[in-house]
C-alpha cells in the first residue's frame, strides 16, 4: 500500500518557539524591574522587544493555520501554543500603553496646585531619556486627540481638579506638632521610608516630611511630601506625590495621596477617638470662621504651677510698685 507524504508546516513550531521567547523576555523584564535591577528605559525597551517577538509569533501562527487549512497535516497544537504565549507576552506591553495614554498628567500631583510642596533631591526624569521623549510625544500628539474626542481640550489643572475633587488641602483642629506626629506614624504604617524631615520646634511651627514609596507590582519609586502649616483652624496639610519616571503602576499618585489621608485619619481616630471633631470641611470655612480647639478634654479647674516662685537671694528687694521694672537704670 502506497503511503503519501504528510505535509508539515514549519511555521507552527517556529510560532511556538518565538512565543516562548517573547514571554520569557517579558517575564524577565518584569522581575528585573520589580527588584530594581534595570532602569525604566531598559524595562520599556525590553517590553517593546517582547511585543515585537510576540507579534511575529502570532503572524507565524496565523500563517500556519492557513497552510494547515489548505494542505492539512499536523501543527495545530504548536500554533495554538505559540498564539497563547504571544498573547501573554503582549499583555504587559498593552497594559503599559494603556496606563501611559489613558491617565495623562498624574505623575506629579499635589493638593495645592498653585504652590505645591517642595521636593528635595531632584531625581525625577534624570536617567530616562527614552521615557521622557515618549511622554513628551504622547502629550503633544496623543492626549490632545483624546481630549478633543471627549468634548474639547481643557487645561491640565482644570482636568485634575474635575477628575480628582477629593485631592485638596485639609485642615485639622490640632496643632502642627500633633499633625506632624500623626504624619510620621502614617508613613510608618504605609511602610514608606522618611528621607527628609523638618521637625517642629514649637507647637504651631511649620513642618514638612518627605518619604519614598515603592509600588508593589513594578517597584516604581515615588516621592511623597507632607507640608504642615499653621492655620486659623489649627493646622493645614498639603500632600504632593511625584513619580521618578513617567511610568505608572496599577496604583498611581492619586492613590498615594488618598492613602496618606486615610492613614492619617486612622492614626488620629486611634489617638483622639473623635475624627469628626478634628477634621474640617473646606465648605464650612466660607461661612463660619472656626477657631482652633484643643485636642484634650476641657478642664473644670484652672491648672496651677507645680512649684512656688522664689527668689535666689533671700535679701533681694521686691519692687514696691506694680509699674516698677528691673530695666530702669
Amino acid at each position: 500500500m502506497k503511503r503519501y507524504a504528510v505535509y508539515r508546516t514549519s511555521a507552527a513550531p517556529a510560532s511556538r518557539k518565538l512565543g516562548s521567547i517573547g514571554l520569557a523576555l517579558a517575564v524577565i523584564a518584569l522581575l528585573a524591574k520589580r527588584f530594581d535591577l534595570i532602569d525604566a528605559d531598559v524595562f520599556v525597551l525590553s517590553l517593546v522587544a517582547a511585543a515585537v517577538v510576540a507579534m511575529l509569533a502570532m503572524l507565524l501562527a496565523l500563517f500556519a493555520f492557513n497552510r494547515i487549512w489548505t494542505r492539512g497535516g499536523p501543527g495545530v497544537p504548536a500554533a495554538l501554543t505559540g498564539t497563547f504565549f504571544a498573547l501573554l507576552a503582549l499583555t504587559p506591553s498593552a497594559l503599559l500603553i494603556g496606563l501611559l495614554t489613558l491617565h495623562p498628567g498624574t505623575h506629579d500631583l499635589s493638593t495645592d496646585r498653585a504652590q505645591p510642596p517642595e521636593i528635595k533631591a531632584e531625581v525625577v526624569l534624570t536617567r530616562t531619556p527614552f521615557l521622557t521623549w515618549l511622554d513628551t510625544a504622547l502629550a503633544n500628539h496623543v492626549w490632545p486627540v483624546v481630549a478633543l474626542t471627549k468634548g474639547g481640550e481643557e487645561p491640565a489643572e482644570a482636568v485634575n481638579t474635575a477628575r480628582y475633587p477629593d485631592i485638596v488641602s485639609r485642615r485639622y483642629r490640632i496643632t502642627t506638632a500633633q499633625l506632624h506626629a500623626a504624619g510620621v506614624k502614617a508613613m510608618d504604617g504605609l511602610s514608606w521610608t522618611i528621607v527628609d524631615e523638618l521637625p517642629p520646634d514649637l507647637l504651631d511651627a511649620a513642618t514638612r516630611l518627605q518619604a519614598q514609596g515603592t509600588s508593589q507590582l513594578l517597584g516604581l519609586k515615588t516621592d511623597i511630601v507632607l507640608r504642615i502649616q499653621p492655620d486659623p483652624v489649627g493646622a493645614l496639610l498639603d500632600v504632593r506625590a511625584r513619580s521618578r519616571t513617567p511610568l505608572r503602576d496599577l496604583s498611581g499618585n492619586v492613590d498615594h495621596i488618598r492613602s496618606v489621608f486615610a492613614e492619617i485619619d486612622r492614626v488620629l481616630l486611634e489617638t483622639y477617638g473623635d475624627l469628626a471633631r478634628l477634621a474640617v470641611d473646606e465648605s464650612d470655612l466660607e461661612d463660619v470662621e472656626l477657631q482652633p480647639e484643643p485636642a484634650g478634654e476641657p478642664r473644670d479647674t484652672i491648672p496651677l504651677p507645680g512649684f512656688k516662685p522664689y527668689f535666689e537671694e533671700e535679701d533681694a528687694t521686691v519692687p514696691d510698685g506694680v509699674d516698677a521694672t528691673d530695666l530702669e537704670g
